[in-house]
């Protein structure tokens, strides 16, 4: 216990070089919690983006349609999507059950043609699943107020452009059908939307779930994108609806939203990889400043070192001494940094800062940060060891010394 308080008080022997290693730790460890704050922003925003405006998180596909090449569309779509969505919402935990369907095709406004990739859904499920963001949802709305009619279309505002169309214009889209032949309806124009890139905007249309499979004559759908009350439950459902759907007949494949998120979990590692490169510059720079800081403090009390060994206090004891010492800097340093990490993360996500849009996309977003318990327990811990470590490697040096030239030293 002695060594525990002899070890708090050095702390106080050099208030002025004690500060100035905790404002070290704090500022970068500060720092590194942001970042890694950031990052799993990024990470949770990209998840629930993803799954409230593309996969869900549980889809349901025909029973061989995943990594199945069709001869003809929608050759192993899934049928009877009705009575499995009914099955569905029976469930507690399933919220939302929409189908859609892809096309691709032409589209003309009779001077014109340009190549499509079309979606087709039901807009006001689309837009009660991405109602999660706020203004991510405006040309879903203006499709779900057209919930009557069915001959309508909304385009990516490039392809709006390239075809100069205007509100209330009539376009022709042609399409091959799931019997092979092709097949051309007129829907009228209603709005344009903005894509995540420019190639995707260049291409992209909405409509009625009932146009496109007018379009593609046909009563299948490609699949069943199911969202839950909580994203934990996913696994969970995963296997209720597997066994629920195929006890009932039904010849299906279910997927949840990590199985289909590629992009996502590229991303995802992306950001580990740059935090993980800058959390380790940061704890080195943290541990050689604080090397340093304790190895100027322990050459300073050579003499005292040697007299404490004179006196019969082995080197092991005199290293818990330092051990102790760099124990309690460390901690306290873990705890300003945490401070000073919700601090300015409350600051920086009321500030609204908006960042620029990365490479290939049309949208930025915002700079904000996520504080979650683990993250800061996980660094706290490294920065306790790594400041502890720090202090016996700067104290080896001096109690290996004889004690004549710890005596002797000036």
């Amino acid at each position: 216990m002695q060594f525990v308080k002899m070890g708090f008080r050095n702390l106080f022997r050099q208030k002025r070089r004690t500060l100035i290693t905790l404002a070290v730790i704090t500022f970068g460890i500060g720092c590194l919690l942001l970042a890694c704050g950031h990052s799993r922003y990024i990470a949770w925003g990209l998840m629930e983006m993803t799954i409230h405006t593309e996969t869900g998180h549980i889809q349901v596909f025909g029973s061989q349609y995943p990594g199945r090449d069709e001869e003809t569309v929608l050759q192993h779509g899934l049928e009877r999507y009705e009575a499995v969505r009914e099955e569905l919402l029976d469930l507690v935990d399933v919220s939302i059950a929409a189908a859609r369907i892809e096309c691709t095709g032409l589209i003309s406004n009779g001077e014109k043609s340009a190549a499509f990739m079309g979606s087709g859904l039901e807009p006001a499920l689309e837009l009660r699943m991405r109602s999660f963001f706020s203004g991510a949802s405006s040309i879903y709305d203006t499709l779900a107020a057209y919930e009557t009619d069915d001959d309508v279309i909304a385009l990516g505002s490039a392809l709006a452009r390239s075809l100069n169309v205007r509100k209330g214009d009539y376009l022709t889209l042609i399409s091959t059908t799931t019997d092979g032949a092709l097949n051309a309806i007129d829907v009228r124009y209603v709005g344009s939307f903005q894509g995540s890139s420019p190639e995707y905007d260049a291409r992209a249309a909405i409509m009625p779930l009932r146009t496109a499979q007018r379009l593609l004559n046909t009563d299948k759908v490609r699949n069943l994108v199911i969202t839950l009350d909580e994203t934990e439950d996913t696994d969970r459902l995963h296997g209720e609806i597997l066994h629920l759907l195929r006890g009932r007949g039904y010849r299906v494949d279910v997927r949840t939203w990590p199985e289909l998120a590629r992009y996502y979990h590229k991303v995802k590692a992306f950001y580990h990889q740059m935090t993980g490169f800058l959390s380790l510059v940061l704890f080195i720079i943290v541990f050689f400043s604080t090397a340093n800081t304790i190895m100027i403090s322990v050459i300073e009390r050579t003499t005292e070192i040697g007299t404490m060994l004179s006196i019969g206090t082995s080197r092991w004891q005199t290293l818990k001494v330092f051990f102790f010492e760099g124990l309690f800097v460390g901690i306290f340093g873990g705890f300003l940094s945490a401070l000073f990490a919700i601090c300015a993360s409350a600051i920086i996500n009321r500030a609204g800062i908006m960042l620029p849009a990365p490479p290939g996309l049309t949208m930025g977003y915002p700079l904000s940060v996520r504080n979650e318990p683990d993250l800061y327990l996980q660094i706290f811990a490294w920065t306790v060891a790594v400041v502890t470590v720090s202090s016996i490697v700067s104290a080896l040096r001096v109690t290996r010394m004889k004690i004549v030239d710890a005596l002797g030293h000036i």
